[in-house]
């Protein structure tokens, strides 16, 4: 195998992944909505995870979820081919499917399937904030080139059955912001769960459910934090990834 790949041992269900070390690796928040995400899939669901990059979330929930159908699509290249191949490592064809596409593209085949479940681990970053990578796979992965957040919830709310669930994992600053296009889009919020670095630091990432048509009500689970005070994984944490492991 080249130097630049590496294969990683995901330590759920006998599930790898193999990842590019050039392009953009998954982080601790792709694991946090896989493992939210799993508690809202039922076995009869159709799941679409928007922007699946190499292909973690849809591999993580095949293991901890027993949908039979968890589509992804991604409009680098080069990602797309690496999650089809981490869809023939873990022998999940029969379960699992990548597209290589435009989720703004509404002519796109897959468009016209409707989904139980729609997750996203979107680009964190307006353009407009922070400095731009100048490699241009790991800039989209991170700021908000070649989609926005509107065009992702405009996505999802079209790709939803009415009373699907929309799921997605986020930066606490731009909460207020994600509420307010969620509605616009008649995704209504219904559950929030604020997540820590540790006891004493601010939140950093969040995740949300909002059910597509949906009544207003929302409810905000206990925080939940990542790390102790000694640098270690919480117990809550590691309770929070041992939850609904499937095979």
């Amino acid at each position: 195998m080249s130097e630049k790949y590496r294969i990683d041992d995901l330590q759920t269900g006998g599930r790898m992944l193999k990842q590019n070390k050039e392009l953009f690796c998954f982080g601790i928040d792709a694991v946090l909505l896989a493992n939210y995400a799993a508690n809202f899939v039922q076995k009869e669901h159709k799941v679409m995870d928007l922007g699946c990059g190499n292909g973690i979330i849809p591999v993580l929930l095949s293991a901890k979820c027993a949908a039979g159908q968890i589509d992804g699509v991604e409009l680098n290249k080069e990602s797309a081919m690496l999650a089809k191949e981490n869809i023939a490592l873990n022998r999940l064809q029969h379960r699992l499917n990548i597209f290589c596409g435009d989720l703004r593209d509404y002519a796109e085949p897959w468009q016209k399937t409707r989904y139980n479940v729609v997750v996203s681990n979107p680009p964190y970053i307006k353009c407009a904030d922070g400095k731009i990578n100048n490699k241009v796979s790991l800039a989209a992965a991170k700021h908000e080139l070649t989609c926005t957040l509107a065009d992702v919830l405009l996505c999802a709310q079209r790709l939803l059955k009415a009373g699907g669930s929309f799921i997605m994992i986020h930066r606490t600053q731009r909460l207020a912001e994600i509420i307010e296009k969620m509605k616009q889009n008649h995704v209504e919020p219904k559950e929030l769960l604020l997540v820590y670095p540790k006891a004493g630091k601010k939140s950093n990432l969040f995740l949300i459910r909002g059910i597509k048509g949906a009544k207003e009500w929302i409810n905000v689970l206990p925080p939940l934090f990542i790390y102790d005070e000694q640098g270690q994984y919480t117990d809550e944490f590691k309770a929070f990834c041992r939850q609904n492991n499937e095979s």
